[in-house]
């Protein structure tokens, strides 16, 4: 079940690592693939873009890493 927020996450920084190249370029979207930190936090920088539609790839992938890491203590705990 943990493996679930991560793959959310997943999903979600691939699409503002997408978002990312296309709006800031090579450069920097290489940094965003090398370090997805970089991208998270970029993609906070820039939710109220409408253009981007960054906003609910933002909160889902905030909200998957909170759950995915609840579920990991969780898991941890139980066994």
């Amino acid at each position: 079940m943990a493996y679930l927020g991560a793959f959310i996450a997943w999903i979600a920084g691939i699409v503002v690592l997408i978002k990312l190249f296309q709006k800031e370029g090579m450069l920097k979207g290489i940094l965003g693939f090398i370090c997805m930190l970089y991208t998270f936090i970029w993609g906070w920088q820039n939710i109220k873009n409408e253009e981007m539609q960054l906003k609910n790839w933002m909160y889902a992938w905030t909200a998957a890493i909170v759950v995915g890491m609840i579920l990991n203590v969780l898991a941890s705990n139980s066994g």
